[in-house]
């Protein structure tokens, strides 16, 4: 098994409201695993940089996921260093190569960062990029990340915001314990990273289930096993469960915006 070497860093300053830290790390996980089976990943650098009042925000996250935390005060009337650091950083992992890095996560919204984005490109880096919807659309970004990520999926929405989304008929979901709930959230996590209309096999995401909820025991829930897990969301039309021409159990998510619907959804 391939092992992919992650790390991310996290501009403080860049982030507005709120932000699940958890979610971005499993879905950058589950995206990664998406795109190259047999693959294990690892993060093994996670930083945080910023001023006291931005990181503040976020410091518990950040202490229980194990984020290197480096406060950055203003030197001047607007701007700190944290563009600084993370960049020199940057560089210093890519100039020692130990770790090995294979994949940089830069969230942010300073132009600044394209600079070292390019840098790491040219030495074979892949670099993914977590910013707003109009950052994401910006030619200087789009230009010097291999993948952009939108910052909004991890972030609570504004109740107003949810209601202009109902136009989506969610089907009757009927959880009875915890675990199951559980069970549910976790594999529509794995469904959120994949590619609408591309089918995958019921192993791949088995293994993407466990990366998520390594202590969680299926036979404990309603569904019993995964077989029940997959003909429980079939009925629902949350997926797709056909065979290929080797009789392989094949999934296919045909309607993300449901998927990203239930995700929101208090169960």
């Amino acid at each position: 098994m391939e092992i992919k070497s992650i790390a991310i860093y996290l501009d403080t300053e860049n982030i507005k409201g709120t932000l699940n830290i958890q979610d971005l790390l499993d879905d950058i996980n589950l995206k990664v695993t998406a795109q190259h089976e047999n693959t294990k990943t690892i993060f093994a650098f996670k930083k945080a940089v910023g001023d006291q009042s931005t990181i503040k925000r976020f410091r518990s996250q950040l202490k229980e996921l194990n984020f290197e935390i480096q406060d950055t005060p203003h030197i001047t009337g607007k701007k700190n260093r944290a563009d600084l650091i993370i960049c020199l950083d940057a560089f210093e992992k890519i100039y020692i190569d130990n770790p090995v890095i294979d994949l940089f996560v830069f969230l942010t919204n300073d132009s600044d960062y394209s600079v070292i984005m390019d840098i790491l490109r040219r030495y074979n880096k892949e670099v993914w990029l977590v910013a707003t919807e109009e950052d994401a659309q910006r030619s200087i970004f789009k230009s010097a990340a291999d993948n952009i990520l939108l910052i909004s999926d991890y972030q609570d929405q504004d109740p107003k915001l949810k209601l202009k989304q109902n136009g989506i008929t969610l089907p009757d979901i009927k959880l009875k314990t915890i675990k199951d709930k559980r069970t549910f959230k976790a594999i529509l996590k794995v469904f959120k990273s994949y590619d609408v209309d591309m089918p995958y096999q019921r192993g791949h995401t088995n293994n993407s289930f466990r990366l998520l909820e390594r202590t969680l025991d299926i036979s404990d829930t309603q569904f019993k096993n995964f077989n029940g897990l997959y003909k429980y969301l079939n009925e629902k039309g949350i997926i797709k469960l056909t065979k290929d021409s080797k009789k392989v159990d094949i999934i296919t998510v045909t309607n993300k915006k449901l998927v990203n619907r239930l995700l929101e959804t208090k169960l």
